[in-house]
């Protein structure tokens, strides 16, 4: 009788040691849970594109941009009203990293909707999105091109206004730094000389 109390009593600590485990670990595995952290978030911007980008077609151009977020945002371009970019073959390409390549081109080959836009980049997953600021892409082609100054007739007295023409393709690209007489004398936008002055809007005139 004495052996079977012994067993039993035995057999009694040993579930209850066992509840107790069980209980230790379902304790430790609430904590656990309990201070398991969300992680997730909305896009951020790692590095953003600048406001403008000019380049020329015989280099073409990168246009980077990149964010973070969990899970990973997706990149996309978007034009000023709001449609998304897609790839033009040869002339516009969005990478994986979310960078917008324009690769070289001919002369022949340059569009307006692709070479003159505003383009901004988006980043987005399921917790938000991003807009960058928005990307003016200028490209210029690389071609010869002459300043021209034609006569103009006044009466004498009067002002005569000389104005550079510059083709309109790299107007946006060209500095006047300075005017030059048929004789070789040269004049910067800050000389004057006799009559004659100079304009920083590229103008000159002459009292004759």
């Amino acid at each position: 009788m004495t052996l079977d109390r012994g067993r039993q009593a035995a057999s009694t600590m040993f579930a209850l040691s066992a509840m107790l485990l069980l209980s230790g670990f379902n304790c430790l595995n609430g904590a656990h849970a309990a201070t398991k952290v969300d992680d997730s978030k909305g896009p951020v911007f790692l590095k953003e594109p600048t406001n403008r980008i000019d380049f020329s077609n015989s280099t073409g151009a990168v246009v980077e941009c990149s964010a973070t977020g969990n899970p990973p945002p997706e990149m996309i371009w978007i034009r000023s009203d709001g449609t998304a970019v897609g790839e033009v073959p040869g002339l516009r390409q969005i990478l994986s990293n979310g960078n917008l390549v324009f690769p070289p081109f001919r002369a022949e080959d340059y569009r307006q909707d692709v070479h003159a836009q505003v383009y901004a980049c988006m980043a987005k997953n399921q917790f938000g999105s991003v807009i960058s600021r928005d990307v003016n892409v200028r490209a210029v082609v690389n071609q010869y091109y002459e300043a021209q100054v034609y006569d103009v007739f006044v009466i004498k007295g009067n002002t005569a206004l000389f104005k550079c023409q510059i083709p309109s393709f790299v107007a946006d690209h060209v500095e006047i730094i300075e005017w030059v007489t048929t004789d070789g004398q040269t004049y910067g936008l800050d000389d004057s000389f006799g009559r004659r002055q100079s304009f920083p809007q590229n103008q000159n005139f002459h009292r004759v």
